[in-house]
């Protein structure tokens, strides 16, 4: 990790150093789905490529999971899809020269396909042993040993035993300090705990960095809890905030606005995007559980999923690992109990006013509620790259922090009782666009529990004063910067970590 201590001299000529790190360099991402299961599946893959160029994309692995294996009852969810994968890289083929007109960094069509593979097609942790390497597998291992110093991102967006395969076998063929090493550089999220070979993984490799998601991983549409279920909650946040107006507070709304936005109109990448509608008709809210898992790669100044309690586009979760986090799946359950004490980070709580209609939410679907208006944005505005020219399109801003206009997260030495001040008036916009900004504290990712006053905090220029009893914590600054466009804003983020001595 690259640190480097620079000093600024602000206000009364008082210097503090700065320390810049955190996914400086794009971050590496392999994903496990189980492509065809439903047509969520494709709608997350199609939303990933759209976002190609933000992230080295190294595995794309269709595998089973709870809903598609071998031994289902019915015979369409026997085998894996991997094709459906190859489908959407041919879509995106068809829409590259058009992307390249509005950003660089974009991944060739060959080399997505080279990266395709099938894993387990066996269910859970009866797929896993010897004998019973695949292609994915392979590809992990291959992947996880590439002569590369950055982790990897593995998202399971279904069952986990392709990874476990992948661990066994390595194990096999190397030494413990290796396999050890090996493990280092891996960081999971689970989405929804889709078979019990993630709980397998974690008993037995308890060193694993491991996030499971059994609630925020569906938040980019959902949750859409079952009120038959009992549940009390107010229907007016059943599906969570509502940013995919004029249409109806639903999930046939949100599809309307994705018909507009998203598929309707928005070239090759938005025909291949599928309506999430299941076998009996039934429109099911946008891009299930597998979306949020890779969103926080995209913002590099908010993030870094080596710290998931920080919070960002993918959530937010505990600061420190909690035992025997169990699926929400009740089969799995039963399973997962067989294989011993297992210990992960899980879902946080947050606290956040929407300031679309001014009600305070507190609960664990906020991590990623209190970003969904500018995920909605960023998408709606991305796919009108695949049919407009740069002049006809919005691009997001870019944010500075005192003059750095560098996509890093800032570590801040403060004093007990000092003013600090910092200046975000270099942030620019591609398009032109006026620039609106925003300065708030992140309480629950820091340490520091009581409230922090920020003098003007909707100008370039803040000041904070660090209360005398704040030393030895963390305060964690966010800076919001949003462009005025007729199509949609689109923001841009940079995150302050104040460590006060």
């Amino acid at each position: 990790m690259n640190i480097i201590k620079y000093f600024y001299f602000l206000g009364l000529i008082f210097f503090y150093s700065l320390d810049m790190f955190a996914q400086a360099t794009k971050a590496r991402l392999l994903v496990l789905a189980d492509m065809g299961n439903e047509p969520d599946e494709e709608q997350q893959m199609v939303h990933m490529m759209m976002y190609s160029n933000e992230f080295d994309i190294e595995g794309l692995i269709a595998v089973s999971g709870k809903y598609l294996h071998s031994r289902h009852h019915l015979s369409r969810r026997q085998r894996l899809y991997p094709e459906l994968l190859h489908n959407i890289v041919d879509a995106y083929e068809k829409e590259l020269d058009d992307l390249r007109k509005h950003a660089q960094g974009w991944p060739s069509p060959d080399y997505l396909h080279s990266i395709i593979a099938s894993g387990q097609s066996d269910y859970g942790v009866a797929g896993k042993g010897p004998g019973k390497s695949t292609a994915g597998s392979k590809h992990i291992i291959d992947v996880v040993s590439k002569d590369d110093p950055r982790p990897v991102y593995i998202v399971v967006n279904a069952g986990s035993n392709t990874l476990a395969q992948a661990i066994i076998d390595y194990e096999a063929a190397h030494t413990a300090k290796k396999l050890d090493a090996f493990i280092g550089k891996l960081r999971v999220f689970e989405n929804g705990a889709q078979d019990d070979a993630g709980a397998w993984i974690c008993a037995n490799y308890p060193d694993i960095h491991w996030v499971r998601s059994n609630v925020q991983t569906y938040c980019y549409g959902g949750p859409d809890f079952d009120r038959k279920k009992g549940e009390d909650r107010d229907e007016s946040t059943r599906l969570g905030p509502y940013t995919w107006e004029p249409y109806a507070y639903s999930s046939m709304g949100q599809h309307q606005w994705a018909l507009a936005h998203i598929k309707g109109d928005h070239g090759h990448l938005g025909r291949a995007w599928p309506l999430r509608q299941t076998e009996n008709g039934r429109i099911v809210y946008l891009e299930g559980g597998g979306t949020i898992p890779w969103m926080g790669l995209i913002h590099r100044g908010l993030s870094d999923f080596n710290h998931p309690y920080w919070g960002g586009w993918s959530g937010r979760f505990t600061r420190e690992r909690v035992q025997n986090v169990y699926s929400k799946h009740a089969d799995v359950r039963e399973a997962e109990v067989n294989y011993g004490d297992f210990s992960l980070y899980t879902e946080a709580v947050d606290n956040w006013q929407n300031p679309d209609d001014g009600k305070d939410i507190e609960n664990n679907f906020v991590p990623v509620w209190r970003w969904r208006r500018a995920m909605y944005n960023d998408f709606k505005c991305r796919m009108d790259w695949c049919v407009e020219g740069f002049d006809h399109a919005n691009h997001a801003p870019v944010a500075a922090i005192n003059g750095s206009k560098a996509e890093e997260i800032h570590m801040l030495s403060v004093s007990a009782g000092e003013e600090i001040t910092l200046d975000a008036s270099a942030s620019t916009d591609p398009d032109g666009d006026g620039l609106e900004y925003h300065w708030w504290i992140y309480q629950e990712a820091g340490t520091y529990r009581q409230d922090l006053e920020l003098t003007k905090a909707e100008v370039p220029t803040v000041s904070l004063q660090i209360p005398r009893d704040a030393k030895g914590h963390e305060v964690h600054l966010i800076l919001e910067v949003k462009d005025d466009n007729k199509i949609a804003s689109m923001y841009d983020y940079r995150r302050i970590v104040l460590g006060i001595e």
